[in-house]
């Protein structure tokens, strides 16, 4: 079970709350929770382990689209200046 209290092996290769926190940094965006209270939220919240991995996995795939539209905005508006 997820909420055993025993580490999984899955759960020693993966750690959420760093990959989270990597996915935060590199969006540059200030959040009022730490990556570590986002990943305790999603472990209360999900039910099993695969519902547990697909939350985590949201979360870190929504800070890398917000990075990802700030990359390319920045590239378009470098672009930009380039005419002015």
């Amino acid at each position: 079970s997820i909420k055993s209290g025993q580490p999984a092996a899955w759960e020693n290769c993966f750690q959420p709350a760093r990959s989270l926190e990597d996915a935060m940094r590199k969006a540059g965006v200030a959040h009022s929770k730490s990556s570590k209270d986002m990943e305790s939220h999603v472990f209360l919240k999900a039910k099993t382990r695969d519902e547990y991995l697909s939350l985590v996995a949201r979360l870190i795939i929504h800070f890398r689209d917000i990075h990802n539209k700030k990359s390319q905005a920045s590239v378009s508006g470098k672009s930009f200046s380039c005419f002015n």
